[in-house]
């Protein structure tokens, strides 16, 4: 389904209105997502992002302009180019995104649904 055939059906008032319990008892009930057991849960590990990432060495390992880098992984050449001046810092979110992209860019491209990015030498 595409993301523009999705409508957001929640009912945010009434949410904000729910006790924790209430709202619990309603995701226990959602056939679509079951929740996950404490055993389930003791499977998954913490992720901690990268403290530094040198968005510049990556791009440069993929043989990528900025404007290509920023093209096949869906980032403004702008950003980029604030990232690897170090005017701006990637979020954890970014850090943790640009860690994926240095070690498996083809699958995020693949994920992204554009085609193959050039492989690494």
């Amino acid at each position: 389904m595409k993301e523009k055939d999705m409508k957001d059906k929640t009912n945010w008032n009434a949410l904000k209105n729910m006790t924790e319990k209430e709202i619990a008892q309603a995701a226990q009930s959602d056939p679509d997502a079951p929740l996950l057991s404490e055993e389930q849960l003791n499977h998954f590990k913490r992720v901690h992002p990268a403290q530094d990432i040198d968005v510049r060495e990556i791009r440069t390992k993929l043989h990528l302009s900025q404007e290509k880098f920023a093209m096949f992984f869906g980032v403004s050449k702008r950003t980029i180019q604030e990232w690897e001046q170090h005017r701006k810092q990637p979020n954890a979110a970014s850090r943790n995104f640009l860690r994926v992209v240095e070690y498996a860019p083809n699958i995020v491209q693949e994920a992204l649904g554009e085609g193959v990015a050039p492989k690494n030498s």
